[in-house]
């Protein structure tokens, strides 16, 4: 039961960092570029928006408590946090990246979470 709150959770913070990663994309389309430039110069909103997709398939899986949520959510949750470490180390504006690394931490305590707790 806490194994599939946690899922639930994750599935909540996937969708939540998904919004935050694509709405800046639109915003950037809007003022003219293309959906290349706006994902991949620089590659971060790739980077957030492929994580938060991983974070939030995996949490769903482990709601719905089949194989290999957790390792989804898992994997979704350290390509985030990583991001933040990566726009850390180019030396952005710590008011940047800090976001990226407090989820990141904090989608990585739910995966111990739910890697230690037996699914039933």
């Amino acid at each position: 039961m806490v194994r599939r709150g946690a899922g639930l959770v994750m599935l909540g913070l996937g969708l939540w960092l998904g919004w935050n990663g694509l709405h800046p994309v639109m915003t950037i389309m809007e003022r003219g570029s293309d959906l290349n430039s706006a994902l991949f110069e620089p590659p971060t909103s790739f980077i957030r928006l492929f994580s938060a997709t991983l974070m939030t398939v995996g949490g769903l899986l482990v709601a719905l408590a089949t194989k290999h949520g957790g390792v989804v959510a898992t994997i979704g949750s350290i390509l985030f946090a990583i991001l933040g470490g990566l726009m850390a180390l180019s030396g952005a504006d710590s008011g940047l990246w800090m976001d990226e690394v407090l989820f990141g931490l904090a989608a990585l305590a739910l995966c111990v979470l739910i890697m230690t707790l037996r699914r039933h």
